[in-house]
């Protein structure tokens, strides 16, 4: 008895001790939206108004003081991310997680993330370009919060202490945004490796690019797929967001109701805790504007003022090569490039190991690039293969470009701000006050012998593909207020240049095939009518399938089902039954046609490939394709067989995980949203979600995932925010959402209080009037300290 009174007393402590710690944690980290607080560099006071959700609107006398605010909110707000992205972008994961992260940071190096963030710094800070003072000031503001305010709860637990910030890392975390732009990474090993494997007749039925010219290989390795594995690999254990793809249109005056110009983007980007976003108002008697900021860059990559708007999407565009370089067989740091062996490039990398010593590795390179096959040490390609990539291979003017966008103060300076950007391939969204609309798909574009030829391995040894120019600016597409009255981009294929076709990761049409679809016929175009184009779920792919698919089983037994699907207008509610049936139907459809010839192994990395999106319905509306007849047979399959052995493997599936009766089961039972944060396997509670949501992939309300063999869709992107700007009033009525909040704080108020708005397809208005701003009970006056 006396020992169970002493584990009790002993249990009591430990619960009072753990929720004395946790209280004592909350205390201190829980932030604060009001008061007065006093900053180093701090010139005037400055005051910074919280209204709803966060926002904050900073009222400064001039704009380094802006600035300098701008970067203590940031660090307020989403310090851990900031110094989790600089971590990305530098191949320095293994200072914060250990060993686990060797060869992850192996993998950013030798891509040249962290070689390429250095020299654009330096290369930034010798200009002394007018930006400069500003992102300094920008920089004081981080550090000046890291040294005086507590460091991250994920610190706290990681035992980690967190370093000023500096101009390289603002260049690093834009440098890793541009390398997950890049799909060639994944894409181009699986195409190489089918085009050694299968007839090209397979190849041109996928409506993709492959021809062999005389310097595409005509034999290979039959393991290239490992690079693309081990490249999904590295991002799936970054847990930070990817940029995707995105939505955008810009409605000139005589669409609208109003007259005047409306905005919308959604940009796509793999959701995370926090988002990538951070929303912030900066007025100062230089500028005014309302910016979507990354957290550790000072300057919006989308905006707006009075004046103008900006928006972006992916060019998709194909700005990665790969090339099968010969090594001399007596001299491994010789190499054979136009017929004359030269010397192998190689630099010294070492990694700095938490709780362990360094790690020092060696990174070879060509003239093409590193030679990125030295990474797959554990199953190693018999040749060897190097990487150009064009963000990498020019002066960095991104710093330049979006410090333009929001000092421009017309349309002819905004595109001279983005003729500067070169790499990642962008669309810049464009309409102003003025009445102008525009798109520019910005990125220096490679002259190619033959664009087909691009998403197969080239051969290094004959420099006949060799990287060496690009297009002028003038010959990249783009529209200035063209006569239709709109511009748009979904990621797809843009149209020629005089004669031009530019090779590219372009995303299928389905999803500017709805956007024309709405648009063409408005001309009286509202807000409201932007909001719900927004969440419209309508497949283009599925209406153009669907009679194919419903013939093929036109004799089935099920049908109730059948008279159901019949019905069905192809949109992608979560409450209906109809998605879940097509969605898995077709991807059995493909996996039935496909999965003999392409091989086990194989078949997991092409699925998440960019192909496998882009080839389906092209596949499946042809009939005569080879891709029907199933190797593992002795019998001719066509694509009937095929259509209706899947719609039975489907059905048989779907019952077994939700039951018989059909009419109870629901797209959004299996089609969820989690916003994942970087340490949410371990500590799920900074984790956000579940939701069940409408949408699917290539809809307009792109809630994309990876098809997978298990009851549920988990969602892996989307809208990084859902923005409209309205130049009928911009300051009252342009609307927004985020996908979680303001705040990487759990402790904030702002942590999750947007998610289910964002879920549900609600919007906020992005405020720009002073008269409604200053009523706001969260004032925070930032004052000089001396």
């Amino acid at each position: 008895m006396k020992i169970l009174k002493i584990l009790a007393t002993v249990i009591l402590l430990l619960i009072i001790a753990v929720a004395s710690y946790a209280f004592y944690i909350k205390s201190i980290l829980t932030p604060s939206y009001s008061g007065e607080v006093q900053i180093n560099g701090l010139t005037e006071s400055t005051e910074i108004y919280f209204t709803a959700y966060g926002i904050p609107h900073i009222y400064a006398k001039n704009q380094a003081d802006a600035y300098r605010s701008l970067g203590y909110i940031h660090a307020k707000e989403r310090l851990w991310q900031m110094d989790l992205l600089r971590h990305v972008g530098s191949g320095r994961l293994s200072e914060l997680f250990g060993p686990d992260m060797i060869q992850v940071d192996k993998f950013l190096r030798t891509m040249g993330l962290s070689s390429y963030a250095k020299a654009s710094s330096e290369s930034y800070i010798k200009r002394n370009h007018e930006s400069l003072p500003l992102i300094q000031a920008y920089l004081d503001g981080i550090n000046h919060y890291i040294a005086t305010n507590p460091k991250p709860f994920e610190h706290t637990i990681l035992g980690l202490q967190v370093q000023p910030f500096e101009v390289q890392n603002v260049f690093e975390t834009l440098t890793y945004m541009a390398f997950s732009f890049s799909n060639a990474h994944i894409t181009d090993p699986v195409l190489t490796e089918l085009s050694t494997k299968l007839d090209s007749a397979y190849l041109q039925d996928l409506n993709i690019y492959h021809y062999k010219g005389e310097s595409t290989l005509q034999s290979f390795d039959d393991r290239y797929s490992k690079q693309a594995k081990q490249t999904i690999t590295v991002l799936s254990q970054l847990n930070i967001p990817e940029f995707i793809g995105s939505n955008s249109w810009v409605l000139s005056g005589e669409k609208t109701k109003n007259g005047k110009v409306i905005l919308a983007n959604d940009p796509h980007i793999a959701f995370s805790q926090p988002a990538v976003w951070y929303e912030a108002h900066l007025v100062s008697p230089e500028n005014e504007y309302y910016g979507y900021h990354i957290p550790g860059a000072p300057f919006p990559l989308l905006m707006h003022s009075e004046k103008q708007a900006i928006g972006l999407t992916m060019f998709e565009n194909d700005d990665m090569d790969f090339y099968v370089e010969e090594i001399h067989s007596e001299d491994s740091m010789m190499y054979l490039h136009k017929g004359q062996w030269k010397e192998v490039g190689l630099v010294e990398e070492v990694i700095k190991v938490k709780g362990e010593n360094d790690y020092t590795f060696n990174i070879r390179s060509t003239i093409h690039g590193p030679i990125v096959s030295d990474i797959l040490q554990d199953e190693p390609l018999d040749d060897i293969v190097s990487m150009h990539w064009v963000t990498s291979n020019y002066p960095n003017y991104m710093i330049e470009a979006i410090y333009g966008f929001v000092t421009s103060e017309n349309i002819n300076e905004l595109e001279s701000a983005a003729s500067r950007i070169h790499g990642p391939g962008l669309n810049i969204m464009y309409g102003d006050s003025a009445g102008n609309i525009a798109w520019w798909a910005v990125g220096k574009l490679i002259r190619r012998r033959d664009e087909r030829t691009s998403k197969t391995f080239y051969d290094g040894t004959s420099g006949l593909d060799d990287p060496d120019s690009t297009y002028a600016f003038n010959k990249n597409p783009h529209a200035i207020n063209p006569p239709w009255g709109y511009v748009h981009s979904a990621n797809n294929q843009p149209d020629t240049v005089e004669g031009i076709l530019y090779s590219g990761y372009y995303l299928p049409d389905d999803r500017s095939e709805r956007i024309t679809e709405i648009l063409n016929p408005s001309s009286n175009a509202t807000v409201e009518d932007m909001k719900m184009m927004f969440l419209d779920d309508k497949s283009m792919m599925q209406e153009a399938i669907k009679g194919i698919l419903l013939h093929a089983i036109k004799d089935t037994k099920r049908g109730d089902i059948l008279r159901s699907l019949l019905t069905w207008k192809c949109d992608f509610n979560k409450d209906d039954s109809r998605p879940l049936i097509f969605q898995k139907w077709v991807n059995e459809i493909l996996k039935a046609a496909m999965k003999d010839e392409i091989g086990e192994s194989l078949w997991p990395v092409y699925k998440k490939s960019h192909t496998y999106k882009v080839s389906a319905e092209y596949l499946i509306k042809n009939e005569k394709t080879l891709w029907w007849d199933d190797l593992n047979t002795e019998e001719q399959e066509t694509r009937s067989v095929i259509i209706q052995k899947a719609f039975e493997i489907t059905l048989s599936h779907l019952e077994e995980i939700w039951g018989k009766d059909y009419t109870q089961w629901k797209w959004g039972d299996a089609h969820t949203l989690n916003h994942k944060h970087a340490m949410g396997d371990v500590i799920s509670f900074l984790n956000v979600g579940k939701f069940s949501v409408s949408g699917a992939n290539e809809v307009i309300n792109n809630m994309g995932y990876t098809y997978q063999e298990v009851p549920e869709q988990t969602i892996l992107f989307g809208p990084s925010t859902r923005r409209i700007v309205d130049f009928g009033d911009v300051r009252n009525n342009s609307w927004s959402i985020l996908p979680t909040g303001q705040s990487g704080n759990y402790f904030s108020p702002y942590y999750d209080d947007q998610a289910l708005m964002f879920a549900n397809g609600e919007f906020r208005k992005m405020e720009m009037n002073y008269d409604s701003i200053n009523q706001s009970k969260n004032k925070l006056v930032l004052k000089p300290s001396d």
